[in-house]
């Protein structure tokens, strides 16, 4: 488990990030603020594989990841953190194996099951990601962020479509919330889940990363650190188009009469 308390990098922790170590004013507090911060992952499906995979990559020291449902043959096209021999067991197990063979040191803390926010009885989050495909799910978690004063990382992808932003109304009375973009849940016809619309797994692989960069950033945002990664995708809507290889980023504003954050 990741040592909280410690000041320097060990020898072996120098040597396997070595290559962001050497990113220009990427130092090494920056690293030991990584292993320092605690991110909630929701979903362990598409988007948050490969999430999950690069977050742990980059040195997050605790992670703890929410989902109720288990591996089945149909996910393997695109949740590329379960293998075959998964199919049956429950996601976040699965999940918390390979993340543990990856980087031993990080702390998993799996739920099996929703996320409820009645239920979060730990310390505050540094980042919350929401890797769900519930609508409801993303209300109860965009509430938790904005009321817990957390940076909420959406992501979304269906078919060769993805889209990512960045909510941070509960550290900044100016600026949007999941629910100014989206005040009310779409009808299910007009929003068709992976099940009926169909999807590249390719898709889910690229958004996924570009949350995890998110995550990355706003890890150092919230210690208030010199930032080496820029600003990202703070109050912007990234959509991304496989079929184009096109990426259009719309502005967000805050609507003073969310229910959420207005």
């Amino acid at each position: 488990m990741v040592d909280k308390n410690k000041k320097y990098l060990s020898d072996e922790d120098l040597h396997r990030f070595s290559r962001q170590l050497i990113l220009h004013n990427f130092e090494e507090e920056h690293q030991l603020a990584l292993t320092k911060s605690h991110v909630a992952v929701i979903g362990a499906g598409g988007l948050g594989a490969p999430l999950l995979q690069y977050l742990v990559a980059a040195g997050i020291g605790k992670i703890t990841v929410f989902d109720d449902d288990s591996v089945e043959l149909s996910n393997l096209n695109r949740q590329i953190i379960h293998f075959t021999n998964d199919i049956g067991k429950s996601k976040v197990l699965s999940a918390a194996e390979k993340l543990q063979a990856l980087y031993p040191s990080v702390n998993i803390e799996v739920r099996q099951e929703k996320f409820q926010s009645c239920k979060i009885k730990h310390p505050k989050f540094t980042v919350i990601c929401d890797a769900s495909d519930n609508p409801q799910t993303r209300y109860t978690v965009n509430s938790y962020a904005h009321n817990n004063h957390t940076p909420l990382i959406f992501g979304g992808a269906v078919r060769l479509e993805g889209q990512i932003a960045v909510f941070k109304s509960g550290t900044d009375e100016n600026a949007p919330c999941y629910q100014c973009l989206f005040p009310e849940a779409p009808r299910a016809d007009l929003a068709p889940g992976c099940s009926e619309a169909g999807i590249i797994g390719a898709i889910t692989g690229m958004i996924g990363s570009m949350m995890a960069l998110e995550a990355i950033r706003q890890c150092f945002v919230q210690k208030n650190m010199t930032n080496p990664l820029g600003i990202g995708a703070e109050n912007k809507l990234f959509l991304f188009d496989g079929l184009n290889m096109s990426l259009d980023k719309i502005s967000l504003t805050k609507n003073p009469n969310c229910p959420c954050c207005g």
